[in-house]
């Protein structure tokens, strides 16, 4: 059955700051150790990338071909990867259930498990990545033809591809692709759940809600998104011009405040997710 109930968007706001600073000791005991593993992986890839490359440059054109990296390196950033993949999900996953399942004792062995549960979810987090580029293909080239063709309003006058209603057309396009992932991403915390939902079923416990859950997830990680923008800036250029400390030091800095603001910013979108799911599903229930 469609869920015709409207979402509070400044209401699930506050529940999700509350709920977020309520949890924040179990936000740093399950979030540190991957901050820790993939900050460290991460920082002796790319040194090891590095490395690698400025030994390979090629002075004439001043470029270096990946196949010139030494296995050693293309090995770590594999690793670093598939660690960063690791921890996302097995993370999403616990702070899904610490607010859809308080009862769950969740601990850092619990939380970083793999098993069938994570499998499920990053199967999920793939089938909405597809789903999600091929409805932004879509829209994109519905705009193409729009900008392409020109549309011609009530005056008669066509409008060329620069002018305003192709612009405002392209923010409308903008728009429509966030509500459509923010629509999907409600797959997730179900998922969790170990609930099984199909396409459909998703689609109709979200409609008439695709717009506000858009707003609700981009007003709740605003905040940390500014912070963690200028931050990331400052700290790629003093990981360039501090050498004395060298490079894997200003590397592994780098990534560990990148990647704390990171988690921050995934924990709140993720809070968000929960509270949303919890309401269209009790109002479904209903």
């Amino acid at each position: 059955m469609a869920n015709t109930d409207k979402l509070p968007v400044w209401g699930i706001m506050i529940l999700t700051y509350r709920f977020f600073w309520a949890e924040r000791r179990q936000f740093w005991l399950l979030a540190v150790p991957a901050i820790i593993v993939v900050s460290m992986l991460s920082a002796l890839a790319e040194w090891s990338v590095a490395r690698a490359a400025a030994e390979r440059i090629d002075i004439v054109i001043d470029r270096t071909s990946i196949e010139a990296l030494p296995v050693s390196a293309m090995f770590l950033t594999v690793i670093a990867a598939v660690a960063s993949i690791w921890a996302y999900v097995s993370y999403s996953i616990a702070w899904h259930r610490s607010y859809l399942y308080p009862a769950e004792n969740v601990t850092i062995g619990s939380c970083y498990n793999w098993g069938g549960r994570q499998w499920r979810f990053l199967g999920t987090l793939i089938k909405i990545t597809i789903l999600f580029a091929g409805a932004t293909t879509l829209i994109f080239f519905g705009l193409v033809l729009f900008s392409g063709t020109g549309v011609r309003g009530i005056s008669g006058f066509g409008f060329s591809s620069f002018g305003p209603m192709v612009m405002f057309a392209m923010l409308f396009a903008f728009a429509l692709i966030g509500a459509v992932y923010a629509r999907l991403s409600v797959w997730l915390p179900a998922v969790a759940l170990d609930q099984t939902l199909s396409l459909g079923q998703v689609w109709a416990l979200t409609r008439g809600n695709g717009w506000r859950l858009l707003a609700i997830i981009v007003l709740v990680t605003i905040p940390i998104g500014i912070i963690l923008i200028p931050i990331t800036v400052v700290m790629n250029f003093a990981a360039g011009t501090a050498p004395d400390y060298g490079p894997l030091t200003s590397g592994l800095v780098q990534n560990l405040m990148v990647q704390f603001l990171s988690y921050i910013y995934i924990a709140l979108g993720i809070s968000a997710l929960s509270v949303c799911y919890a309401r269209l599903d009790e109002n479904n229930s209903g």
